[in-house]
């Protein structure tokens, strides 16, 4: 009996840990780049398996990149890589956009919804901030469920219109989120 009950709470909480909630919903406001033991061991053991690695030994960094990200050249994409600053106890989002969308200094991305919302979100090349404040405003959409389109040149694309962009972007996110303790 003991066996069973021990057996079911360990799957399920297995279930739980490998397939990030898509409705937690993230005090945009509360920004933050620190990670602690426990958060960094929780990355280590439960999810960096997901995670392609790079070791930046001279940097002491190392980066992960989501193994099922959208590695397509067809249509714009952007990947975002989570930055692990070891040496600081930090941790950043790196935007890494395919080359359709090249590295444009400004990224713009229209957004609507079922309830008739729209707007834009701007993206202008920057630091940590600014990249953690443009991936925390495309999650909240996706969370929503918006659609959306890229502006390449002065024509408006779909953007993020696969189920694998879309979740390669909502996973990497929510997991930087429970690497630097927002949720």
């Amino acid at each position: 009996m003991h066996v069973k009950s021990f057996l079911t709470v360990c799957l399920i909480s297995l279930f739980l840990s490998c397939n990030p909630d898509k409705r937690t919903v993230v005090d945009q406001a509360s920004v933050t780049f620190a990670t602690d033991d426990a958060s960094e061991l929780f990355f280590k053991n439960v999810r960096q398996l997901y995670y392609n690695t790079e070791v930046m030994e001279e940097a002491k960094l190392n980066i992960f990149r989501l193994k099922k990200r959208d590695l397509s050249n067809d249509r714009p994409i952007i990947n975002l890589a989570i930055v692990n600053n070891w040496r600081f106890d930090e941790a950043y989002l790196l935007l890494e956009p395919n080359d359709l969308i090249g590295q444009a200094d400004t990224i713009t991305i229209k957004w609507s919804n079922a309830d008739g919302n729209n707007g834009e979100v701007l993206y202008e090349k920057g630091n940590k901030n600014k990249q953690a404040e443009f991936a925390d405003s495309i999650y909240a959409h996706i969370q929503k469920g918006s659609t959306f389109s890229i502006k390449i040149e002065d024509d408006w694309v779909a953007f993020l219109d696969t189920e694998k962009s879309r979740e390669a972007f909502r996973i990497t996110v929510f997991d930087y989120y429970k690497l630097v303790k927002r949720i």
